[in-house]
């Protein structure tokens, strides 16, 4: 999704605090906050009204110029990114510390860009360290300002300065934010592919990969437009069982992961064809269950399956729905994220899940199907235990209304007799029942029971 808002890029080396005032002048808790460096990786995003200006401001991981790794080099690249495309830098560092040398290297790295920057210390939580800032004028920016991002200090004079500077900047198009976003999140176990498919999506490298377990440690709503339709895919960290998760900051991560199933419209839970199903994708698929999301079940890597056949695909989708026979609604799609295989016919199953979840049903036509459901298979209640006789006697309760209450995910509500509870299987028999009459793919159906 494209917008011509102002963008401010935060960049700095590892913890001097960007992740803590993004989280402060954005007014949210959305980016992980941890002693643990790197616990930033990829950009994160939050849009920000200040006098008038609009603009999203960036947060990047601890840029790294002196020790180099695998990680740390994907990082960089990810700062770079929000370097290209941001209008004015936010330069963080750490008034406890001073000036060092990965300091003087990052404001020489910066400064290539020419764009106007703001040099933040940061830390400066007291009048002591305020005064023991004014070393970082030595790196030669025209702007330095004070601020302690962790209680709030100077963070409404650092947005009065932004705001200045951008006024000075060529005007944008004002941009609101669209009504219609249907949030997908991408959730799984550590490897199946969830940042490869995000950057397959987005065509560029927008999200790290990586072999490395845990490479992603916090969920990144990312925009995306597909034939007018605006998106936010939300990247996870993958889901490990909770015996095995120690470390805080992954619990953290999984934390952020179930609340992005929560906050789903449509969730994509990712396998990996060469790895078995196992408890912990039952846990995942139950907690899908449990929100309002609609599921689509996606079998990666499919491109290194050798002879490829129907019989293969046909194998591959029974032993699926034996293992997730709860979700025999939700479609299995075969695909290759790392080779952008299968990702068109997934966009498109996107759009055509969005109807599915917006559909209503008609009064008439649900009494129409409630007549038929009923002349099929008649209505069955709890067994009742007789007072007189000690045996168990078996009534049948009498529906005399079906109506649609809601769409977006579809809720339908039965209106009963009273006398007699309806059996947990007839229940089941009428959802199945409606999604062979009317559909709703891959989407929840809840059904009330109404006295």
């Amino acid at each position: 999704m494209k917008t011509d808002k102002f963008k401010i890029a935060i960049i700095g080396r590892a913890n001097t605090g960007k992740s803590t005032l993004f989280n402060r002048l954005s007014e949210s808790r959305h980016a992980l906050i941890s002693s643990i460096p790197h616990t930033t990786r990829d950009r994160k995003y939050a849009p920000i009204e200040w006098q008038g200006v609009s603009f999203d401001l960036i947060d990047t991981g601890g840029v790294e110029l002196i020790n180099r790794n695998e990680i740390s080099e994907e990082i960089k690249k990810q700062a770079e990114f929000a370097l290209q495309e941001a209008n004015l830098i936010l330069l963080m560092t750490d008034a406890k510390v001073g000036i060092v040398p990965e300091d003087r290297l990052l404001a020489k790295f910066i400064r290539k860009n020419t764009k106007p920057v703001i040099l933040v210390a940061n830390k400066a939580d007291n009048k002591k360290l305020r005064q023991e800032a004014e070393v970082f004028k030595k790196l030669a920016f025209e702007d330095m300002i004070k601020v302690s991002a962790i209680n709030g200090t100077g963070t409404g004079d650092l947005l009065d300065l932004v705001s200045a500077k951008l006024k000075k900047l060529p005007a944008k198009k004002s941009t609101s934010q669209p009504t219609d976003e249907l949030k997908i999140a991408i959730v799984g176990k550590p490897n199946t592919g969830k940042s490869s498919l995000i950057n397959g999506f987005l065509q560029e490298d927008r999200v790290i990969v990586s072999p490395v377990a845990f490479t992603t440690r916090e969920s990144i709503d990312i925009p995306f437009e597909y034939q007018g339709h605006n998106f936010v895919f939300i990247d996870t960290a993958g889901l490990r069982k909770k015996r095995k998760v120690a470390a805080s900051l992954e619990k953290a991560g999984a934390t952020q992961s179930r609340q992005s199933i929560k906050r789903a419209d449509i969730v994509i839970l990712m396998t990996d064809v060469f790895q078995k199903l196992s408890a912990q994708d039952k846990m995942i698929s139950a907690e899908i269950q449990d929100s309002a999301a609609s599921i689509i079940i996606l079998a990666n890597k499919w491109d290194l399956i050798k002879d490829k056949e129907e019989k293969t695909i046909n194998k591959f989708i029974k032993y699926y729905q034996t293992y997730f026979p709860f979700l025999s609604w939700a479609p299995i799609v075969f695909v290759s994220a790392l080779n952008k295989k299968g990702l068109k016919q997934i966009l498109e199953l996107i759009l055509k899940i969005k109807e599915e979840r917006q559909k209503l049903i008609t009064e008439n036509a649900l009494s129409k199907f409630l007549k038929v459901a009923i002349k099929k298979n008649s209505p069955k209640g709890k067994a009742d235990r007789s007072v007189n006789r000690g045996a168990v006697k078996k009534r049948r309760p009498y529906i005399y209304h079906l109506k649609q209450e809601k769409t977006n995910p579809p809720v339908f509500s039965i209106k009963t007799d009273g006398k007699i509870n309806l059996d947990d299987k007839y229940l089941k028999y009428l959802e199945k029942s409606l999604r062979q009459k009317f559909g709703f793919m891959a989407t929840p159906l809840k059904i009330i029971v109404k006295k």
